[in-house]
């Protein structure tokens, strides 16, 4: 979740020093408060502060505005009902942090109850091939989450992530490695893949966004987006099996707090830019299915 210092970054260096401390302190009093109050009430103050940052964030909007108005754009939706879907948008993404912050003291236990994941055994179907295996999953509902369900059910995971201040960066690397799972920046991108490859491992990949600025530019609901550079050539090159994924919160409210659901592995026989079309139509997929759960905070569209 790079989230909190996306929205706290100031542009002088002393000063970003500074607010990234006050971010951290107020994220370890965000643990703090998650562990003591119970998880109802933990929801509803979480859901008032995405509400009123919605409000108050009118940058932030506009980009989720955005998005929505791409994921929508051969439907018919009105105001009132693409209002209610950007309100929700930050509401969830409140609530996804609760349990990040949970994930700093959650037991194996507690992830089995809160999540419903279907497709668990196709994990060891991909690790069967003995040569590693890439989750490629989106920022849509709580991606960290579901990491740590699989790691904390023995899957051997690794995740790239985006590399943050210092001190964030240390804070976040705690709470995803807490369960079992192995974290990479993605300046180290190569050795996870080796780390990958090697050692038999799932590599958990966001690849809706153009984190190192070099990406590939592709046709995305009405628009343009890009996705990373170099992700595709090297599934091809080693024939790693992919797995296509996500976790959100469940809309079925059957006593379960998260619907997790995992692919049948593929090996993919075909060129770059045919991978990166079956890519974004797996993402377009997702995304409309659960349009108030994608959490792009970024103004990335190429118009």
């Amino acid at each position: 979740m790079e989230f909190w210092e996306q929205h706290f970054r100031p542009t002088n260096k002393s000063c970003l020093k500074n607010s990234m401390s006050t971010v951290v302190r107020l994220q370890r009093l965000g643990v703090l408060l998650v562990k003591i109050l119970p998880l109802k009430i933990s929801d509803k103050i979480a859901t008032r502060i995405g509400l009123v940052y919605c409000y108050m964030s009118k940058k932030k909007r506009s980009y989720i505005e955005n998005n929505l108005r791409h994921i929508f754009y051969d439907k018919k939706i009105d105001q009132e009902q693409f209002d209610l879907q950007v309100k929700k948008t930050f509401m969830n993404f409140a609530r996804a942090m609760v349990d990040f912050f949970r994930l700093d003291f959650i037991s194996k236990e507690t992830l089995s109850i809160d999540v419903k994941c279907v497709g668990f055994e196709n994990t060891a179907k991909a690790l069967a091939f003995k040569r590693g295996c890439v989750m490629i999953t989106l920022h849509l509902g709580n991606w960290d989450y579901a990491g740590a369900y699989l790691a904390a059910h023995d899957v051997p995971m690794s995740a790239l992530v985006e590399e943050t201040e210092a001190e964030m960066f240390n804070l976040y690397t705690q709470h995803r490695e807490k369960t079992g799972m192995k974290t990479f920046p993605v300046t180290r991108a190569g050795y996870a893949f080796l780390d990958t490859i090697k050692n038999n491992r799932a590599l958990a990949v966001l690849a809706d966004r153009d984190i190192m600025k070099n990406g590939v530019t592709v046709d995305f609901f009405s628009g343009k987006r890009k996705i990373p550079k170099g992700l595709a050539d090297i599934i091809i090159k080693k024939k790693l099996p992919v797995l296509f994924g996500y976790m959100v919160f469940n809309p079925y409210r059957n006593g379960h707090r998260y619907l997790g659901v995992i692919e049948p592995p593929i090996v993919f026989d075909g060129t770059v830019d045919e991978f990166n079309r079956l890519l974004v139509k797996k993402y377009e997929t997702m995304i409309r299915s659960y349009p108030d759960q994608w959490f792009v905070f970024h103004p990335e569209w190429i118009e």
